[in-house]
């Protein structure tokens, strides 16, 4: 349920949202609105902010700061933007700080648009109101309690969380993942630890976060550097050897079931196997002609493919397992977030 309460008006009413999200706003002078504000008033304290709460108020150097709070445990960017949608129709105007165990970067870019700010207590701050302008990182605690969390998103990383979520209800493991993406045990049982130490998989259940886990991966699927080159996949297929050639466009995401119009249409979009691979097909390119294809380095070693559809003689190259084209999609909101939330594809999100 999410509760909405408005206490100074002597005014409480409930609405079923998300079911199994457990959240709860907050907009008056509560025991649990000043517990809220306390944490979100040491964050800022701890990137060198005077604040302070008093008298159920959150102060900024000494100056009160008009704001609601919101709290839940893991939202989902869809859960975040219902909850601006809800709020916005429900006639509050103050801005937001959405009090969190963890919010992902997609989920905070969602906050951002809404006008709102957070307190992620995995160690990020954001408050946005008038006159006040701060979003920051915490710094890391010094001595013998300082977490070993190092960045997750290595190249390995990236290949975890892959597998993870090619296999949602399977826990994840160092022994059961390293043969699957040909990698050592050691390194991903570092890579298993430390996603462990951000929440996206359970300590002791092993299991991955979900649909949180996706779109933390969404985010960090890297998808710069792409070439454009005027010829299409045949001919790149003919200089390269189509076997080298994995196709991860919106044409390979409708073969996996995504619905997208005129997807071929769209310039074709492909991964190479090494940089090598890429500086082979660089004498094709031609400044001023039309875009056929667009190729860059696979952003992972292991890259598992689509099995319903293997390589032909008319079609001599590999496409992407649909998980893989649904991170690429992500990885530009403008362009394919809309279409991967109506795919149904992310694991454990809502239907």
């Amino acid at each position: 349920m999410f509760d909405v309460r408005d206490v100074a008006n002597g005014d409480f009413h409930s609405q079923a949202w998300w079911g199994s999200v457990c959240s709860v706003f907050v907009t008056a002078q509560t025991e649990e609105i000043e517990e809220l504000l306390d944490e979100v008033a040491d964050a800022l304290g701890a990137v060198g902010v005077d604040a302070a709460v008093h008298e159920g108020s959150l102060r900024v150097d000494g100056v009160p700061v008009s704001l609601d709070v919101a709290t839940a445990a893991h939202p989902t960017p869809v859960d975040l933007a219902e909850l601006a949608q809800r709020t916005g129709a429900q006639g509050r105007r103050r801005p937001v700080v959405v009090v969190a165990d963890r919010i992902s970067e997609p989920g905070r870019e969602v906050l951002r648009r809404a006008g709102w700010g957070w307190f992620d207590r995995r160690g990020h701050v954001r408050v946005w109101a008038p006159g006040v302008r701060i979003e920051a990182p915490l710094p890391a605690p010094d001595g013998p309690d300082r977490s070993r969390v190092t960045n997750p998103w290595t190249q390995v990383g990236l290949e975890v969380a892959l597998a993870a979520l090619l296999h949602p209800d399977d826990p994840v493991t160092a022994r059961r993942v390293a043969p699957v993406i040909g990698r050592s045990v050691g390194a991903v049982h570092e890579l298993v630890r430390r996603f462990a130490e951000v929440g996206l998989i359970g300590r002791t259940t092993h299991q991955p976060l979900l649909p949180e886990l996706f779109w933390e991966t969404a985010a960090q699927w890297p998808d710069d550097g792409w070439l454009a080159l005027p010829v299409g996949l045949d001919e790149i297929a003919e200089k390269l050897g189509g076997e080298t050639l994995v196709r991860v466009d919106e044409r390979a995401a409708t073969l996996g079931g995504a619905r997208i119009a005129a997807a071929g249409d769209l310039p074709a979009r492909a991964y190479l196997p090494s940089p090598a691979a890429l500086r082979r097909v660089r004498s094709l390119v031609q400044r001023e002609a039309p875009t056929r294809s667009w190729v860059r380095t696979a952003p992972v070693a292991w890259l598992p493919e689509n099995t319903e559809h293997p390589p032909s003689v008319d079609h001599p190259w590999r496409v992407a397992h649909p998980i893989v084209c649904a991170l690429r999609l992500a990885a530009d909101p403008a362009r394919g977030r809309e279409v991967v939330e109506s795919w149904g594809i992310v694991p454990g999100a809502a239907r």
